[in-house]
Parts: C-alpha cells; structure tokens; sequence
C-alpha cells in the first residue's frame, strides 16, 4: 500500500461506471436509493447505545458517503480516495484495509489519497465523533461488491461462463478450470458490462485482511522523517512564512501597528499585513509577518509593537472565571435520605490540543480563485465561510486536504485555512502560514475549564440517586461542526449548538443502575477560544464520575471491581470489565503508596476499561503498570485499535497530573511545552497491554475518543487509592487533591 501525497485530479466524476482512458473507475453513489437498499446485509443495527449523537443527522446524508473514487487502473493497481483526514489516528490504514479485502486486491496494490474538499459530499466529508471507520464501512463494503460484480461480468462474457462459477482474488478474476484474467484487463470491458448476477457483500468468514493486525501503511517513513505533513508542503512556488502576532488578552483587536518601518527595515521581511479574522464565526484577526523565513518573520514579530484594544477578559483571572461558573451552575437538589451521601466539586482546568504539528497552511488568493492546502477536519465548512466573507463563489474555493500530525479535535476549526486565505489575499501574494506553538498555546483552542458538582445519595443499601451539575464556558461548535448542528440549536430553545452536543452525546450516558440520574449543563460564553477536544464533554464528566464511582464502592463498604460489576446494566459491559480485571491482576499486592485504579466508559458504540496502576512515591505521580480491555464491535486493525487505546492511556493520565492551561487578567500564562506539562516517556507504563474483546457485532465501533474518560479515572482513582486523599481539583500535581 502506498499513501499518495499530492491527489491526482478527477478527470471525469460520475454516478456508476464509466471509462477515464484504459481504467475501470467509479465515483459512486450507485444509484442505490437509498444507498446500498438493493444489498441484503447492508445497514445491520449496530448494538442498542445510550450515546451516539450523530448517527441521527449522518443517517440524513449517507447516499453522500457512498460517492467514493475507486479507479482499477491497467497495471492492476487501485487507487482510492478517502473522505476524511488522517490526523495520525490510522484511518487510510484502516479503510484501504476494508477496502482492498472487499475488493479482494492485495494491500499492497492500492494507492490511497485523502479526497480534496468536495461539495458532492455535502456536510458528510468530515473527521469527528469517532466516525470514519464506522460510517464508511457499509459504502466501502457496497462500493467493492459493484466493482467485483462488474469485473466478474466482464469475465464471464469473455469467456463465456456463468458470472456464478467466477471468483475474486488477489486482484483477478478466476474461472473454475483456474484461468484468470487480472482487474487491469478487464477494466474497459467491465465499465460497460451490465451484471446479471446481484452484487454479493462479503461475509466475516471470508475476510483475509480485516481483523488482522497491522502497523500503518507509512510508519517507516513517519519514523524516519520521511513523511511529509502539511507544514512541509512546497506545492506553491514562491509562498512565502507567514506567521501572525496574536492578541495581548483574549478577544482584543488590533488598534494600530506601531512600528511597521522599522520592522520593514530587518533584512528578508517582505510584508506586514493586518487582517480582521472572522469575528463572527471567532476565527481571531492579528498582524501577519510574511518574511524569506520562519526565523527572520518570529524576529520580526517579537519586534513589532501592536496596540491592541481591551479585551472583554482582561479583569477576569481563573478565580473570577471560576466564581462566575458557580454562580451559573445547577445546584444538587436530592435530600439526604439517612443512610449516606457523597457530595464533590471537581474543577477542569482549561486544556489545549497542542498537536504536535501546529496549525498550518499554505494558501494562494488571486481575483478569481482560492486554493488552500492544509488539513481541516471540516472542509466544506472552511470553503463556505471563505467564500462567504472573502467574496468567492464556492467553486472558485480549492482546499487540498493532507495527512496532519494531529488534531484531537483541534482540526474541527479551520481557523488557519480562512487566516492563510484572508492573509493571502490581503497581501496579495501565496503564503505559508504557521501559528507558532507558543502562540497556538497562548491564543488558540482549549478544551475550556468547567466546574462539576455531584451528589449521591444511598437508601435500602442501594444508590439511590445521581447527579451530575456541569458548568462551563459555552462550547463554540459554529464552525466546527458548524451546518451539522445549526439546525439543532432552535430545537434546543436556543441553548446553543454545545447544550445540543452535550445532551445527545455520551456525556451524559451514565451507564450504572444508579436509581434517579440527572445530568445538566449551563455555560457562560468567555472570549477564550474554544472547541471540541477528544472525547468532547465526557473527557470531563464522565471521568467525574467514575471517580465518584469509586467513592461510592468505599462508602457501601464494597471492592470497586465488583461495586462496578454488580450496578453496570448490561452483560456486554461486565465483560468488558471482567477481562480487565482479570488480564491486570486486580487486587495483586504492591506496596504501600502504589495502587490500582479502574475506569469504564461506553461511547461512539465501543466499550473500555482500563486498570491503571500509579506509583506515588516519587516526586510526580507516575504509571507504572496499564490494562485496558476494549469491545470495538468489529475489529478491523487490531493494531491500530491497541495504538489508539494506548494513546487515551497517556492523554488521560496528563489531564489528571499535568495538563492545564491558567488565566492571569485575560491572557494564558502558558507559552509553550517548558509551562505547558503532557505526559513524557518517563510517564509511561513500562508495561501496557491492550485485550480485545472477540467481534460481538457485525459493524465497527469508533476508537479515537472511547478510552479519555475511562483512563483518566483508572489514574485518579488509582492516586486516590494510593494516597487515602481525594481526586477533586486538576492536575493533581498542581494542587496535590
């Protein structure tokens, strides 16, 4: 398999078949109305879930995510388009696995490329919610039936047989008497040939890639430097590094630059350019130094002197942001009924996506065209609102999409494709735009603080009530998720896209047997960037109540695993919690100040638990030992599953001890990774190991996100264990409870 970087143009972009040259292709939807009807097997129930809040509206836009691009070219290669972004989480891997084994097609013979932004997509061409895998594996699986059954048509004709007694494999076309004639040949007869035969959806049993484990396609190159990301992309002779210098405090504007001549004057700086932004969509304005290179244009931006307007924040530190959250927040309202109660504050700190390639673009604006070539997870969003206040017509909007070194969410937000293009245009020449680390940590997006207040109460024995009070600064979804949610938000008496997300999303999806649940959410808006982080509102909630969880177990006098066990309301969720107790050994002796920790979450229809073990004798809290257990539906990359649970192990262990960004008079007091803490090396498990839960559905789950939640408890359950104290306030690090 090989990962294209630069997409070959569509020469001819059609419903069904069609000859381009030599070459059997299909952009297609397949005239299935609706897709895929005409295919028994198509569409089988995922299992019954309390959280998936977006198979509702994809459900509405599903034909769309049947136009794939397949082209079987005469050499026998296939090349393939995904409509999504790879932002590390192994998605071409993944796909062109589903696709090539469909296909039946060596892995190896596929050429795969992410699909530029395209409105035949509509608002389906979006990478979020844990839904790549799992929203493209009908169309993968129809897409790859039509072609074989057109290729085998081909086949049968020529050789004048039955198209039955033909099989698939490797790439050919077999006859009972073993002739074989490879895709490539037939390819221009196939592009004609109307089948006889309905197309036929493999069954598990006959997969010989899907659900076998494998590295990604270009970890080689990743490991050695050698692949390219978009901040090394050389497309556009003559764009020149831009960088931009960002508000003093949140929400400021720009008043006036300074001393533009003087900065002119430093040798290689070849422009400086303020720009507005988007205000309305809070993409921010600045002041753009364009230079010969990056060193020369941050020389430049540390000289230039900007008056900058107040910002709506700058009398408010993390002390008033915090007291101003209290005062919005629901109040626990269930009495205590005699026989216990537990009742905790937590607070969030603000968090950043901090990827470790930052934001990045390269744009090129002329009278009549835009192109762009970056990243979004959105793009069809980015293409509008550019047309929109740039004044294009959509068509004359070109975002080439390209693999970035990760998102977490971050990507969601186009904010450096619209700054590139608005910048581009202003200055009138192509450039190469970066928000350097320290300003994206300082300025940009953050999973925001929130304030959580819980209360349980005991009766019979038995919890008796739960709640959950969630307060927050409201969550800017507008053009993120953008056209997805708008029409949800009327629906929601104008609370807000983020109220909307909360309510239908896994936040708050309390999976225990808990009596009367109640979980709210109130925001205030603040100036302070935000949008999704991975896992959106649960990284927060639901880790807050797992460790609830926990102290409930303690009051009722219980051990944690079997408290779990005996409240979790399904057998699917025992399971998974059973195999992580048992693969970690819960309950081994270790010694004093060493402890296990445990956490469960269910989302995006996938289940996890992890067992975290947390050494706190030394100066940092550290993980020594993790076990996870994971039900992902079908596992299709078992590797690739393994890779991304492991990441939720080191991203929720940071949220409790190290992460968290802080607020002095409207500006972050971070700058970059000296004051900005993530787990290191030194943090991770010297042994990790990830158990798969056997395929329990006949569809994949979504992996991304599922296990923040869960290990961010597993590690704050497994310190509070360690040290008899409570998990309230994060870091932990930061304020030792």
């Amino acid at each position: 398999m090989s990962i294209v970087d630069k997409v070959i143009d569509r020469r001819l972009l059609l419903k069904g078949f069609l000859v381009a040259g030599p070459t059997l292709a299909v952009a297609a939807r397949l005239d299935l109305q609706p897709a895929g009807a005409t295919i028994p097997g198509v569409g089988t129930p995922m299992y019954e879930e309390h959280s998936d809040f977006m198979d509702e509206y994809i459900q509405l836009s599903q034909p769309f995510l049947y136009d794939l691009l397949v082209e079987i070219k005469p050499d026998n290669r296939v090349y393939f388009e995904i409509p999504r972004m790879e932002v590390g989480q192994g998605i071409m891997t993944t796909i062109a696995t589903m696709m090539a084994d469909n296909l039946d097609v060596p892995l190896e013979s596929m050429d795969v490329a992410l699909s530029k932004a395209d409105p035949k997509f509509q608002d389906s061409q979006w990478t979020g919610a844990s839904n790549s895998t799992r929203m493209l594996w009908d169309p993968v699986r129809v897409v790859a039936a039509k072609l074989r059954a057109h290729l085998t048509a081909a086949a049968a004709q020529q050789w004048l047989l039955p198209a039955a007694t033909l099989r698939t494999q490797n790439g050919y076309v077999i006859a009972p008497d073993g002739r074989k004639l490879s895709y490539g040949a037939l390819t221009a007869a196939a592009a004609t040939v109307v089948p006889t035969d309905a197309p036929r959806l493999k069954k598990p049993d006959e997969f010989k890639l899907i659900g076998q484990g494998r590295t990604r396609a270009n970890t080689k190159d990743i490991v050695t430097g050698k692949a390219t990301y978009c901040m090394d992309l050389t497309e556009v002779p003559g764009a020149k590094p831009t960088i931009p210098a960002v508000w003093a405090t949140h929400g400021a504007t720009v008043k006036s630059v300074d001393n533009a001549a003087e900065v002119m004057a430093i040798p290689g700086v070849i422009a400086i350019t303020p720009y507005p932004g988007y205000p309305e969509q809070n993409i921010p304005g600045g002041v753009a130094i364009t230079a010969e290179t990056f060193g020369i244009a941050k020389k430049a931006k540390n000289a230039l002197k900007v008056t900058w307007s107040a910002g709506p924040m700058d009398n408010l530190s993390d002390k008033q942001i915090d007291d101003l959250l209290a005062g919005i927040q629901d109040k626990c309202v269930a009495p205590d009924l005699g026989e216990g109660v537990i009742d905790a504050n937590f607070r969030w700190p603000y968090v950043s996506h901090a990827p470790m390639e930052t934001n990045t673009a390269v744009a090129h604006a002329t009278a009549d065209k835009v192109e762009v070539w970056s990243g979004p997870q959105i793009p069809i969003t980015a293409v509008r609102n550019i047309a929109k206040v740039l004044g294009y017509a959509e068509n004359q909007v070109v975002i080439h999409i390209g693999p970035r070194g990760g998102a977490f969410g971050r990507w969601l937000f186009h904010d450096a494709v619209f700054q590139s293009a608005q910048i581009s245009k202003l200055a009138g020449m192509p450039v190469k735009f970066m928000l350097m680390r320290e300003e994206d940590i300082k300025s940009g997006r953050t999973r925001p603080v929130s304030l959580h207040h819980l209360r349980a109460t005991i009766k019979g024995g038995q919890v008796a009530t739960f709640e959950h009070r969630m307060a927050c600064p409201e969550m800017d979804l507008r053009h993120g998720l953008g056209d997805i949610v708008s029409h949800q938000v009327v629906t929601y008496n104008n609370n807000g896209a983020g109220l909307w997300f909360f309510e239908c999303a896994g936040s708050g999806n309390v999976p225990y047997n808990f009596g009367v649940k109640a979980v709210t959410l109130q925001q205030h808006v603040l100036a302070v960037p935000n949008g999704a982080w991975r896992v959106v509102y649960s990284g927060q909630v639901c880790s807050a109540n797992e460790i609830l969880v926990d102290e409930l177990a303690r009051l009722l006098g219980k051990d944690e695993y079997q408290f779990r066990r005996e409240y979790l309301m399904e057998d699917k969720q025992r399971r998974v919690l059973d195999m992580v107790a048992h693969e970690g050994q819960w309950g081994r002796p270790l010694p004093a100040g060493v402890a296990q920790g445990l956490g469960f979450h269910q989302e995006y229809h996938s289940l996890c638990a992890y067992l975290m073990e947390v050494d706190t004798r030394g100066a940092e809290p550290r993980m020594t030992r993790c076990t996870i257990a994971v039900d992902p539906g079908f596992a299709i990359n078992p590797t690739g599953i393994t890779s991304n649970m492991y990441s939720a192990a080191h991203d929720g262990f940071a949220t409790v001890f190290k992460a968290g960004l802080h607020i002095d008079n409207g500006a972050t007091r971070e700058s970059n990774w000296n004051d900005y803490k993530w787990t290191r090396m030194y943090d991770s498990a010297p042994e990790m190991s990830c158990h798969i839960v056997p395929n329990t559905q006949a569809q994949p789950g979504g992996i991304g996100e599922v296990g923040i939640p869960a290990a961010a408890a597993a590690a704050a359950n497994a310190w509070a264990r360690a040290t008899g104290k409570k998990a309230r306030n994060f870091p932990i690090n930061e304020y030792g409870a």
